[in-house]
């Protein structure tokens, strides 16, 4: 348990894989949770980032989720740049945001706690084609 930094490579490549399942991409979320979120070496590891893309998208699917749109507040990105790894957490409407994003296959995962029913709801996500990030162009 919360050991992703003992073998980063492993445990993102699961990760990325929970989080392509075609119908169980729920699991990702527990995943992280258990094996990143709780470690240490991991967070320190990570670069903070600003990320206004990213956020940007995560606002939308926060907005989608809550049905009116909304804002990102106390957001923070962080990054592993050598495996090209986001994650991160934000506040809205009184609830929190956890993420996390893989920009080789352009896959992430949003979760609203809680939810607008309660509980977590999850949401996958994909940036659309052509909104990148300005400080990498």
């Amino acid at each position: 348990m919360n050991t992703a930094s003992q073998n980063l490579n492993h445990h993102l490549g699961v990760l990325q894989q929970k989080l392509q399942h075609a119908t169980d991409y729920e699991l990702a979320l527990s995943y992280f949770l258990e094996e990143f979120a709780g470690d240490v070496k991991f967070i320190q590891d990570c670069q903070s980032e600003e990320a206004p893309n990213l956020l940007a998208v995560l606002a939308h699917v926060a907005g989608k989720a809550l049905a009116k749109p909304t804002a990102l507040e106390q957001s923070r990105v962080m990054r592993l740049p050598q495996f090209r790894f986001n994650h991160g957490n934000a506040a809205v409407a009184g609830r929190v945001v956890l993420f996390f994003y893989f920009e080789t296959v352009d896959t992430g995962l949003m979760a609203l706690i809680p939810g607008v029913k309660g509980g977590t709801e999850v949401a996958r996500f994909r940036l659309p084609a052509g909104l990148t990030n300005p400080k990498k162009n």
